[in-house]
């Protein structure tokens, strides 16, 4: 007569992180997206020309302050869809380094704070 008890409990705590676990899959499924990332202390910024949001992690310097490189992740301007990640590299540390992202395999130059040059690792729109 014990064994129901426990046969019944060890069902309902199967069946309970089961619902749990397809809810937590559901949630994500959708992905990352910048309002995530913003809660979290990155600092995100609609680029113009592209119509895109780059966010960088907390801690990492402005493009204007001069860093020798950084990391962005790169999103459509609404911040829902993940787009790829962006590399930037400094204009003085630059030496044609192989880029494994954009269709050219070249890094592209971006005129902003001391100027950089940028690996994408998705299409650009």
């Amino acid at each position: 007569m014990r064994t129901f008890p426990t046969r019944w409990g060890l069902v309902l705590a199967l069946t309970a992180g089961v619902v749990a676990f397809s809810v937590t899959a559901t949630a994500s499924g959708n992905g990352l997206t910048a309002a995530q990332l913003q809660a979290q202390g990155w600092t995100c910024v609609l680029v113009p020309v592209e119509n895109l949001l780059h966010c960088r992690n907390p801690g990492s310097e402005p493009l204007v302050a001069g860093p020798t490189e950084l990391d962005f992740l790169v999103f459509e301007a609404s911040g829902d869809a993940f787009r790829g990640t962006e590399h930037l590299i400094r204009f003085d540390l630059y030496h044609e380094q192989p880029c494994n992202g954009t269709p050219t395999g070249l890094y592209e130059f971006i005129p902003r704070g001391p100027g950089y040059y940028a690996c994408h690792h998705f299409v650009l729109p």
